[in-house]
């Protein structure tokens, strides 16, 4: 359930401008003065004392165009003995631009996941929220209990052609993925295997209060998308009181039982996949026109792969499994702005039997990084719905359950079937916690129409089951709305800023104005390409570059990173070919 969005685009747009913003030859990197948000007061959480944290520039976080401070804050591993084991959660903040006097706190977000990394995600946020969102509100995020750079669960991940899909009745195929999957158990460090009956959602939502009380914040300010709005409600039930403002974008259901968010998500993943594929088929601009049906090209691809057992890509080292196509297919419904790649992923292997896009976009999903390493969102993932989950079923009953998800879904039916859900993991020791979090204070849900990952009818579900919240309804395809679909922006911002609640049955429209598919060379992706052309036209000195090198890179760093930014010739080549950019 992780918030993908649009593979950075908009990142690697300001990131090529940033480059531009030359004043005598020199590029400015003078930053802002802003607001700290800090101050010498303690306050203390259940007795215990919360110190202010102390901000540092982050080292290794942000990029070009966001800078961040970073800090630690310490909490008790088992909050039932909080003066017990200390565990890390790693802070990261891009800080205010407005006048002090105009600050009104801090604005918390939650990427997803479980298991996104919040000090990632918070390397791009700054860049999709307004100009009164950036000048009132200390942007904030965090790393939750297991994830990333703070106290992390660490076992052996390489999901490079292990992507497992498994056909109805194969046994044989079914007990491969349990031996699979206590061999990745038996890969975890003592430390990881200790950390996860610890790292559940109640836990990370009591870290958040520490949070709050270390941000010097009364109530707590939030926006949590995808899981986060599961950590959201679960602090609203844990902390009524302390609730200033909530939006709860893109629901999960509110139910512990992992196996029925996968039985009704593969409903979801389908209601996507056809909104694409008729889209497609209706936009001459839509690359699969000239091969499609795009359903019946997808079949065919599916049939072609499974023969033939995979697709070269265009490193040599790595090919297209089956199992990656499903997740590469996947992957793109999480937002609108890409399913153009898909298309031209699909068309790419169809007339050639190239799988390099699609590999390129189920990377995006399972963390990969550049290096073909891993980041440690998937197991966390693992661990932290499990640690939610109090269920801990058989392996035959887990089997029934993941063939029951199956059959429920037309296109995803064997991914889901693959699932191995708790087997072999710790039973729970601090459940989810559900409830109303009566006398809280009012509470935004959104929920997408054609949203993929968590279905428009779950965030019906969490909004009802909330006493104070209210539901706003987008007409809109792709995972999560806030910072991502502009008809959203000005209510919202309101809801933040002013504590305006949108009127009950609130929503509005997307799809109305929108073009999923323009031609290829309009796209920004294909824009910067241009850009880049021109610029090496002009004498710049950087590599070529291919669509599937900015999907796998969306901010560029590897390009920024191998080039001098300085080079006045440099600055000269971007200047002058900078009207081919995308508009900002």
């Amino acid at each position: 359930m992780a918030r993908t969005v649009a593979l950075g685009a908009l990142v690697s747009i300001t990131l090529i401008a940033a480059a531009c913003t030359s004043v005598g030859g020199e590029v400015s990197t003078e930053r802002s003065e802003v607001n700290t948000g800090t101050d010498d007061s303690i306050g203390t959480v259940g007795g215990s004392i919360v110190a202010p944290l102390a901000w540092e520039p982050c080292e290794d976080a942000g990029n070009a165009a966001v800078e961040l401070d970073c800090a630690r804050l310490v909490v008790p591993l088992d909050y039932a003995v909080p003066d017990g084991e200390q565990i890390e959660i790693a802070v990261a903040r891009s800080a205010a631009i407005g006048a002090a006097n105009d600050r009104i706190g801090s604005l918390v977000f939650n990427p997803g996941g479980p298991g996104g990394s919040g000090i990632e995600s918070l390397g791009f946020i700054p860049l999709t929220m307004s100009s009164d969102i950036l000048e009132r509100f200390d942007l904030v995020s965090f790393d939750p209990r297991g994830v990333g750079a703070s106290t992390a669960l660490d076992c052996a991940t390489d999901l490079d052609d292990e992507v497992a899909l498994l056909a109805g009745g194969d046994d044989a195929g079914w007990a491969a993925l349990l031996a699979d999957g206590e061999t990745q158990l038996e890969s975890c460090d003592a430390a990881t295997l200790d950390l996860a009956p610890f790292v559940g959602t109640n836990n990370a939502a009591r870290d958040m209060d520490r949070l709050r009380v270390a941000l010097g914040d009364d109530g707590l300010t939030y926006v949590g998308y995808s899981y986060g709005t599961r950590l959201g409600a679960t602090y609203a039930e844990l902390f009524p009181n302390n609730v200033r403002a909530l939006v709860l974008d893109a629901g999960v259901k509110p139910t512990s039982d992992s196996g029925e968010l996968d039985k009704e998500q593969g409903v979801g993943f389908d209601r996507a996949l056809e909104n694409f594929a008729a889209a497609c088929d209706a936009d001459s601009d839509c690359l699969l026109n000239d091969v499609g049906p795009t359903l019946d090209v997808i079949a065919g691809l599916e049939a072609e792969i499974a023969e033939l057992g995979s697709f070269p890509t265009d490193d040599p080292d790595r090919v297209l499994t089956p199992g990656e196509l499903s997740l590469g297919i996947a992957a793109a419904l999480y937002s609108k702005e890409s399913w153009p790649f898909l298309a031209s992923a699909l068309f790419a292997a169809e007339a050639e039997q190239d799988g390099t896009l699609l590999q390129v976009l189920g990377d995006s999903l399972v963390g990969r990084q550049l290096d073909g390493t891993y980041d440690n969102s998937n197991v966390a993932n693992g661990f932290i719905n499990c640690a939610d989950d109090p269920g801990r079923p058989t392996a035959d009953d887990q089997r029934a359950a993941a063939d029951a998800a199956a059959d429920l879904s037309t296109y995803f039916a064997d991914f889901l079937r693959a699932s191995t859900g708790c087997i072999g993991i710790t039973p729970a020791v601090d459940p989810l916690v559900i409830g109303p979090a009566a006398g809280a204070a009012p509470i935004v849900v959104i929920g997408n129409s054609g949203d993929p990952a968590t279905p428009y009818e779950w965030s019906v579900e969490l909004a009802n089951s909330l006493d104070s919240a209210v539901l706003y309804t987008v007409e809109a395809e792709g995972h999560t709305a806030y910072g991502s679909v502009d008809c959203v922006q000005a209510e919202i911002d309101d809801y933040i800023i002013e504590l305006v609640v949108p009127a009950e049955g609130a929503s509005c429209s997307d799809n109305a104005s929108a073009d999923f598919f323009v031609p290829e060379q309009e796209s920004d992706i294909g824009q910067i390409l241009a850009f880049f052309d021109c610029a090496r036209d002009e004498g710049a000195e950087i590599p070529d570059l291919s669509e599937a090198d900015v999907l796998a890179d969306p901010t560029l760093d590897t390009v920024f990173g191998d080039i001098d930014l300085t080079d006045p010739s440099l600055q000269e080549a971007f200047l002058a070919c900078s009207a081919l950019l995308p508009e900002l």
